[in-house]
């Protein structure tokens, strides 16, 4: 029996040498990847099988696969209670204030080539994760620039407090109101603010 599938199958293979190879218009890139098939998902179980699958084909992603899965946790996690929600707002406010309080400055060229961040999109919720690879220097406002690459008209900035120590990393939420056409968006850090 075994012969008879093996002589099968060898003819299947040698008919179809493409089996198994990564079709060539497909995506190129773990965002792509991402971008591409994650359109019009409304379901966190569509969500989470797409990042598996685009973290398969794309292993070396794992840091922004991580951001997602944060991201889906988060989404997944249930609302705060009123008491619990008093006690978050306050220690956000708390942040906010020990923030706002300090005299930041706006980071260098150098200073703002070691912040690093990585985003997951998911419709006009930016998940950013910020990597503040300065070794004196704590992250205090960081303003995103998100435009369409076909309509350099259409940039926009959005500013957020955040408060990243140095040699540490913090993931923020963004809320993007964005209209223009999915294929062609881009985003970047455009500036940031710290304080020694």
């Amino acid at each position: 029996m075994p012969r008879l599938i093996l002589a099968l199958l060898v003819p299947v293979i040698l008919s179809y040498p493409n089996i198994g190879q990564a079709d060539e218009s497909g995506p190129s890139s773990y965002d792509e990847c991402i971008t591409q098939t994650m359109k019009g998902v409304a379901s966190d179980v569509a969500a989470r099988a797409i990042i598996t699958s685009c973290q398969n084909m794309f292993p070396d992603s794992r840091a922004a696969a991580s951001v997602e899965k944060e991201a889906i946790a988060e989404q997944q996690a249930p609302a705060p209670g009123p008491e619990e929600a008093i006690v978050v707002q306050q220690a956000a406010t708390a942040e906010q204030k020990e923030t706002t309080s300090e005299s930041s400055r706006s980071l260098t060229s150098e200073e703002l080539s070691r912040l690093r961040a990585t985003a997951f999109i998911l419709g006009t919720s930016y998940r950013l994760k910020f990597e503040n690879e300065n070794e004196n220097l704590t992250i205090t406002e960081v303003t995103i620039a998100v435009w369409d690459q076909t309509d350099p008209g259409s940039l926009q900035e959005y500013r957020k407090d955040v408060r990243v120590p140095p040699l540490e990393s913090k993931t923020t939420r963004y809320t993007v109101i964005y209209v223009g056409d999915d294929l062609n968006f881009d985003w970047k850090v455009a500036s940031a603010k710290g304080t020694n």
